[in-house]
């Protein structure tokens, strides 16, 4: 769980240690240890009543911090602010969100702030609000603003990503993450207030000034990590100048990363935190590595290793890498800093607001032009241990790079093409085959790869989500899967086939199949077979449902969709036998589905349940679980488990 964080302090230990050697390395790795003591320490107060001071808030949520352990409490429309005094009486438990395959962890992501709890709310009262209502001013700021460009500036200036046709755009071009969590505007914000000020003073020193001018810009912006970092780094950059001989910028992140570390050990997880501090590292290792070229061919060779660097952010954030995403950030970067720094200007209250929707405009443009030229090479996030193989052939080279010994410097740099060629390459799939029941909440979906092969069984469907674009395209590009060559649908319910018109329209999907007609359908060594072939005789839906067998790897599957006891039974009376090991269980564990006697007669040695956490209609029902326990059939749950997987090689 601490890898991560370690790795981080290790690099800035480096740092430290690389300018004041063996005594300044052993204290920053003292504190380093304390912090890592302290991240141990997990406060657990039993309490009716909790009182505290709210450190985050949100519009449906905030967290508060209560005799050292940090609770979220669920409030729709809140109207705290940080700062706020407030006691709760309620129930605290611990931490509990439903999340679907491939959307972002909630409870994952407050873990990584200290968060383990949370309040239910029975009664509430605030014994001290924060006059400053920052929110407020906030929104009113940017009710300036049209839908387009008001989500778009607040991306760029409070890193929130709400929906919109420009984030959608950024996110496909994969530069959300690097425009709203690098802070490179406020950067050059400072710069240019210290160039106006070396006009006036001729002074070319560091002045105070810009850290004064962005006070209020942080109070906006707090507890935003990036903004914090680089005021801190600013700040402690002109104290070192001042006070230490043969100062470098670098030491600066090595002294402040520790120091951050030591004050909130979970910063570690957050990637403001990671971005901020590894890519100046990293750039700095680059410009010493590119120093003997000169002109374009320096730029290029510089923007392609910034490129590589960032590639495990790119597959975290994305599953996949865009090949254009380095070109994209290089053309859009200066559009970018001009819009935020004009938008901080309204922000101070200058009544520019024409202006800066007028640039949030062209941006706009820019992006939905550039997104109709963007393409994913796609692949899932680099597992920690296969970051740090990434790491150490990217510093190799870059070492061997910047001491200009041209053997080993090629020779790293070809490893680390092949080493990212390889992993995004669907070589894996080539000689394996799987079936994956995926975690859609609750509804059904189920994807059969043999190869780069793809065949899925219903889509799933819920009324508040796209799963489609939210859950089955990030899965299948996880997978790199680029296309389904069949898409079958069980019956008409929406819990079954919600997502299939927006998974068409946003993926390649080649046929499409919901007739008992089609079947069988025998489709690269794998044949699907129909059970229910007497669809036309029923007039409920479930009742229609198709009943899917099929065999892979000498292991055979049956999916049932919502087919009732009804349907099982006949299904017995009309087929000698049903090749059935993996058995995924009809109606989601309703009652109305599932009886003994099919179990007997199907004799599977596993089933697979499909329903959503925590669902309104109690499923999978106790008796089903019973039947299947009774036959000594293992059970298995998405809302328990997630998407649940059964891979094995094709030889």
């Amino acid at each position: 769980m601490y890898i991560p964080a370690v790795v981080v302090a290790v690099i800035l230990g480096i740092i430290v240690f690389k300018k004041y050697k063996v005594k300044v390395f052993i204290l920053s790795l003292s504190l380093f240890g304390i912090g890592i003591g302290v991240s141990y320490i997990r406060f657990d107060h039993k309490q009716t009543t909790y009182s505290g001071i709210v450190i985050d808030a949100h519009d449906n949520y905030f967290i508060m911090l209560s005799k050292g352990e940090k609770l979220y409490a669920y409030e729709k429309n809140s109207d705290h602010e940080i700062g706020d005094y407030i006691s709760i009486t309620g129930e605290k438990k611990e931490l509990d969100f439903v999340t679907l395959e491939s959307q972002f962890d909630f409870k994952d992501y407050l873990n990584k702030k200290g968060v383990y709890y949370q309040l239910s709310i029975k009664k509430k009262e605030t014994k001290f609000s924060n006059p400053i209502k920052l929110k407020k001013l906030r929104n009113n700021f940017l009710d300036h603003f049209d839908e387009d460009s008001r989500s778009l500036i607040q991306a760029l200036m409070f890193s929130s990503r709400d929906d919109g046709e420009d984030i959608s755009n950024m996110k496909k071009l994969h530069i959300m993450r690097l425009a709203s969590a690098s802070g490179i505007f406020i950067y050059a914000y400072i710069k240019f207030i210290n160039f106006i000020i070396s006009l006036i003073k001729k002074e070319k020193e560091q002045s105070v000034i810009p850290i004064i001018i962005l006070l209020p810009y942080f109070l906006f912006t707090i507890p935003r990590f990036t903004v914090i970092r680089i005021i801190f780094l600013y700040t402690l950059n002109r104290l070192c100048l001042k006070l230490m001989k043969n100062y470098t910028p670098i030491l600066s992140y090595g002294i402040s990363g520790l120091f951050f570390l030591l004050f909130d050990y979970h910063l570690a997880y957050e990637t403001s935190f990671i971005m901020g501090y590894t890519l100046p590292i990293i750039i700095s290792f680059i410009k010493d590595a590119v120093f003997k070229h000169k002109g374009i061919k320096k730029k290029i060779i510089f923007s392609l290793l910034i490129y590589l660097a960032v590639i495990p952010f790119e597959l975290k954030f994305y599953q996949g890498v865009n090949p254009l995403s380095v070109f994209t950030i290089i053309i859009l970067t200066p559009i970018f800093i001009l819009l935020a720094s004009l938008s901080l200007l309204c922000l101070y209250g200058a009544p520019i607001y024409k202006v800066v929707d007028f640039f949030a405009k062209i941006i706009s443009h820019i992006l939905s032009f550039l997104s109709k030229f963007s393409f994913q090479i796609n692949a899932p996030p680099m597992a920690w241990y296969i970051i740090l193989a990434f790491s150490f052939i990217l510093f190799a080279y870059l070492y061997y790079k910047s001491i200009d010994f041209i053997p080993l410097s090629r020779a790293f740099f070809l490893v680390l093409i092949s080493f990212v060629t390889i992993y995004c390459l669907p070589i894996e799939n080539l000689v394996t085959s799987a079936v994956y029941f995926i975690n859609v909440g609750q509804g059904d979906s189920c994807l059969i790869r043999k190869g780069n092969t793809a065949v899925m069984i219903d889509t799933g469907g819920l009324q508040n989500i796209d799963i489609a674009t939210e859950t089955l395209i990030p899965f299948l590009q996880k997978e790199k899967i680029y296309d389904i060559d069949l898409l079958i649908t069980t019956h008409d319910d929406y819990d079954h086939c919600g997502a299939k018109d927006s998974l068409i329209e946003n993926y390649y999907v080649k046929d499409v199949v919901n007739e008992t007609s089609k079947f069988p359908i025998n489709l690269n060594g794998i044949e699907f077979k129909n059970y229910n072939n007497h669809i036309d005789y029923f007039s409920e839906q479930n009742d229609k449902s198709l009943v899917i067998g099929f065999s892979l790897n000498k292991t055979s599957y049956l999916i049932t969709g919502d087919a009732p006891i009804e349907v099982e039974k006949n299904i017995i009376k009309e087929f000698d036998n049903v090749p059935c090991d993996i058995l995924k269980v009809g109606h989601h564990g309703s009652s109305t589905s599932t009886c003994d006697e099919f179990i007997k007669y199907l004799r599977p040695k596993e089933a697979v349940i499909s329903c959503g956490k925590n669902n309104r209609y109690g499923h999978p029902k106790p008796k089903v679980l019973k039947i299947l326990e009774d036959n000594n059939v293992k059970i298995r749950r998405t809302d328990l488990e997630g998407t649940i997987k059964y891979r094995s090689f094709v030889f």
